[in-house]
């Protein structure tokens, strides 16, 4: 039996995937193996049993074209924990003005402005898998009052109320956290509907970015300057097409890096 890795990556990684599986590996071999570890692409063959992707979201993996007998798994809930640090850095970034201290003083000003806290405020949860848990410990561990939407609760540990719809978070949060995995169900999830009944001042995208409805979300930012959406992902991305509006701030898709 033989591993076979689809994606490029370090001999050292390849002896490691060997060492933890007890398997001969080999990166793009030209003939199906009966295990695959894939970033997206993969080689069937009549000896595959099971296909192992490394990321947690399976939207970009052509899952129809896998046959029923062989085993397909993802790699949720490996990045959570930085996922939800990374959240956490764009919110904090935000409300504490660090990029806009760092730029006033390195041009010379020495000036204070008022900042705010997290503690007392609302976050609300779109999506409580693996991200929305650990966003909801951070969220906790800073005095803050967690709700969230989910169609499975779970457990619970962290959070102090589960609503039924979705427009509860959007009408009861400070803060929204977006969490949910992309599918047919969730393509265009936070659209003018939700958008429009949102009282609080930041909305924070780490999951996928057609999960929000692109043109209802540069309206509402139009029209809604002192609201910020923070995100880790952007539409056509690797490509970014048109004028990022100012209450936007963009990472490049990389709150799941870490060397854990």
């Amino acid at each position: 039996m033989k591993l076979g890795i689809y994606f490029d990556i370090t001999k050292e990684m390849v002896d490691r995937c060997s060492e933890i599986t007890g398997l001969p590996a080999e990166v793009r071999p030209d003939h199906p193996t009966e295990i695959e570890l894939i970033q997206k692409d993969f080689l069937l063959g009549p000896e595959t049993k099971l296909i192992q992707t490394i990321t947690a979201g399976v939207d970009h993996v052509k899952i129809t074209e896998i046959p029923k007998n062989v085993t397909f798994c993802s790699n949720a809930d490996a990045f959570s924990d930085p996922v939800a640090e990374h959240a956490f850095a764009l919110i904090l970034s935000h409300i504490r003005k660090l990029c806009t201290f760092d730029s006033m003083t390195k041009n010379g000003t020495w000036k204070k402005l008022p900042v705010s806290s997290l503690k007392h405020k609302t976050l609300g949860i779109l999506g409580y898998g693996g991200i929305g848990r650990s966003c909801a410990r951070l969220g906790k561990a800073f005095g803050m009052k967690i709700i969230a939407f989910t169609r499975t609760p779970g457990d619970g540990t962290n959070v102090d109320r589960f609503v039924n719809k979705p427009d509860e978070i959007f009408r009861e949060s400070d803060v929204v956290i977006i969490g949910l995995p992309l599918t047919k169900e969730t393509r265009g999830y936070v659209g003018s509907e939700l958008l429009s009944v949102f009282r609080g001042d930041i909305i924070v995208n780490v999951a996928r970015s057609d999960i929000v409805d692109k043109t209802s979300m540069l309206e509402f930012l139009k029209k809604n300057p002192e609201k910020e959406y923070l995100s880790d992902v952007w539409w056509g991305e690797p490509r970014i097409d048109g004028k990022i509006p100012e209450n936007a701030v963009l990472t490049p898709h990389v709150a799941g890096l870490s060397p854990d």
